[in-house]
């Protein structure tokens, strides 16, 4: 892997060699449109914005489940300077879940996957583009990897970012940094905790919570204000957003429990059909760092490489200059060689 140049990676204006990063011919259109579209059977919220609709295609899967990105689609107008971004709250979440409520069908990563190629060509007929960047973070960037299997005609990247690789793997890794932050701050009731719950099964809710007040980075406990502002102070609403944003975590989180613990990209994905690139948040403790970086040395694909920026597992929002200064000049670091993070 190419060493990552601080100067390059901050530098979001730089220019890029590349045609699609240069500005296209005449006079930019806006686009900023959102609403419902059958997909997979059912009703299904998307959104479109950019500021300039002939930009490249980003389509955007959130992370969760359930954790529906149309509330804070301000979150993306940085990348929207730079590409025609696509969002869809997934089957089971946010305003999705809302319009279907618990008789949401087919909740599986079979339909699921079969959801972001049907939003993919949706997004494709729309802006009248050939093919779509396919940006996952966390569960969405499982269900990227599924997806890209199923259509690779779709897609001209696949980007990763908070990208996880197998569940035993993340729980290990955040338990060593749980256990060294534990030592270093003096916390010997944590270490009990620790130590009491190393016996357990990895997916043990026991185990879990251990572990779980070290996981998130200073910058991703900032970023989780914006979550804690949408629902707003105690008791919370029964019914609206909220409600819809909060009840399809419940709905969702239980069906597609057994598919994240069990997943593992190694066996899953060994070889990619489409240029293939992992933006990972060095302090990410919720998915393992160390995991994405060896899943991406040893996957075969056209292109790839791993680009290691600032922050923890929500990099892509609370460092989204550097995020987008490697989406946009990701293949800058192709073709992949060996080099120190």
């Amino acid at each position: 892997m190419h060493a990552v140049s601080r100067r390059l990676v901050l530098n979001v204006a730089v220019t890029s060699p590349l045609l699609f990063l240069e500005p296209a011919l005449g006079r930019p259109k806006t686009i900023n449109e959102s609403g419902f579209v059958s997909i997979g059977g059912i009703d299904q919220w998307i959104s479109i914005r950019g500021t300039d609709s002939r930009n490249a295609v980003v389509l955007f899967l959130h992370g969760g489940p359930a954790e529906a990105q149309s509330p804070f689609l301000k979150e993306f107008l940085p990348w929207e300077a730079f590409f025609t971004v696509t969002n869809w709250d997934q089957r089971g979440a946010g305003k999705t879940f809302g319009r279907n409520r618990p008789t949401t069908p087919n909740m599986t990563v079979d339909r699921l996957s079969q959801d972001v190629v049907e939003v993919a060509e949706y997004a494709k007929r729309k802006l009248h583009t050939h093919k779509v960047i396919l940006v996952g973070h966390s569960w969405g960037a499982v269900l990227a990897l599924h997806a890209v299997k199923l259509r690779p005609d779709l897609f001209s990247a696949l980007v990763g970012t908070g990208q996880p690789v197998n569940w035993t793997l993340s729980i290990e890794d955040r338990e060593r940094w749980a256990r060294q932050r534990a030592m270093e701050t003096g916390d010997t009731a944590g270490l009990e905790s620790l130590d009491a719950a190393a016996k357990l099964p990895v997916t043990d809710f026991n185990r879990l919570r251990a572990s779980n007040k070290w996981r998130m980075s200073e910058s991703d406990v900032d970023y989780l204000v914006i979550q804690r502002d949408f629902m707003g102070p105690p008791p919370l609403p029964a019914t609206g957003e909220v409600a819809d944003w909060i009840e399809g975590g419940s709905f969702s989180g239980p069906l597609l429990w057994p598919t994240i613990t069990s997943f593992d990209a190694r066996t899953f994905a060994p070889e990619l059909p489409v240029p293939f690139y992992v933006i990972q948040g060095r302090d990410d403790h919720v998915v393992s760092f160390q995991a994405a970086k060896d899943y991406l040395d040893r996957v075969r694909a056209p292109a790839k490489a791993f680009i290691p920026i600032d922050g923890g597992h929500f990099a892509c929002f609370t460092h989204a200059a550097q995020f987008l200064a490697a989406l946009r000049h990701r293949d800058r670091y192709s073709p992949y060689t060996h080099a120190k993070t």
